[in-house]
């Protein structure tokens, strides 16, 4: 068994446990685009964490968070991104805590399970050490779903090893939740753009239509709540994304730049071949973006091998984006890899 799925398989177990002493409830964002099978892109964004003990003893604990959200594809192929947050060292006194915890994935229509798991941790103890060497390493994990397979179950190794800890020592997160969601008809809830709230507070004194959302955070009964744990993780959906860090194909398109500096020209004609099939094929991007980025890397990689390219002027995808733009997917909706490479 692999890492990812003990760490999946324990937070399970604890959610099953204390899951009817917490308030777990959905906030839908109004007017949101909901997501498109295919044509959107989500994203699990950690909008705050807090700590009713932390504000009691100020730097001396402080919050971390251990989350992991899996994407599920047809024919069964799964996609789990596991990292941890928490505050740099030094800045660990009361306040917002937020950050992505999986950059802009395609949505293919399957299903989008959301775990995470809420510690309470001392500025001096060993958690705080494992957290700070495993959470190094987690920042290293790129947030694409290519990447996810081989430096996600690394960095799930590492929590794994922490969670079976605290478990062995009959402790467990001071908040967590483990919810599946997928599109309309399924058995699951329904995966729209909103907010998850968990707060350590069992449902039955907590009246959930008290509870809203403001430009200052999370409020109860008009006022902002505090004096209880709670967690606040958005699921946001967008058509277009607003950000293309794709270091892999950054590295591929300044080798063919360079290849064709060179004059290197059959190296040049492989790596933009190789280049043009992975943005084609790419499990990052929407099957619209594919098409719409192969296109205009191909006209810029045509410039480069007549020498109207200048190498510095575009080296990444965002680079090219920024500076070309993309065709409408409308005009590239019958493009076809052979007619790509032609």
């Amino acid at each position: 068994m692999s890492a990812v799925q003990r760490m999946t398989d324990r937070a399970r177990r604890w959610w099953g446990t204390e899951s009817e002493h917490l308030v777990h409830h959905f906030i839908a964002a109004p007017a949101a685009a909901q997501p498109v099978t295919r044509d959107s892109y989500l994203r699990l964004w950690l909008t705050d964490m807090f700590l009713a003990e932390a504000r009691r003893h100020a730097a001396d604990v402080f919050p971390a968070l251990r989350a992991s959200v899996t994407l599920s594809y047809a024919g069964g192929f799964g996609a789990t991104k596991s990292t941890i947050l928490q505050s740099p060292p030094g800045q660990e006194a009361p306040g917002p805590r937020s950050g992505s915890l999986t950059g802009w994935l395609p949505y293919a229509g399957g299903t989008v399970a959301v775990q995470a798991c809420l510690y309470s941790v001392k500025s001096d103890d060993a958690l705080r050490l494992a957290l700070d060497i495993v959470g190094g390493f987690a920042s290293l994990v790129a947030p694409s779903v290519s990447a996810l397979a081989g430096i996600g179950e690394q960095v799930a190794a590492g929590i794994d090893r922490i969670e079976s800890a605290i478990e062995d020592a009959g402790e467990s997160p001071v908040l967590l939740v483990d919810k599946e969601y997928a599109g309309a008809g399924a058995t699951v809830d329904r995966l729209a753009p909103g907010h998850l709230v968990v707060i350590n507070t069992p449902a039955r004194d907590f009246d959930v239509d008290k509870l809203d959302l403001g430009p200052g955070g999370l409020r109860y009964r008009g006022a902002p709540l505090d004096g209880v744990d709670y967690l606040l993780i958005e699921i946001q959906s967008v058509r277009e994304r607003d950000d293309w860090a794709f270091p892999e194909l950054d590295e591929l398109l300044r080798a063919a730049k360079e290849a064709q500096l060179r004059h290197e020209t059959n190296r040049f004609e492989r790596l933009r071949d190789e280049l043009l099939v992975r943005i084609y094929t790419s499990p990052d991007l929407t099957p619209a973006d594919q098409r719409r980025v192969a296109t205009a890397m191909r006209a810029e990689l045509d410039d480069a091998a007549l020498g109207a390219a200048a190498r510095d002027e575009v080296v990444s995808i965002a680079g090219l984006v920024g500076r070309r733009g993309l065709p409408p997917a409308e005009a590239v909706v019958n493009l076809t890899l052979p007619e790509l490479l032609s």
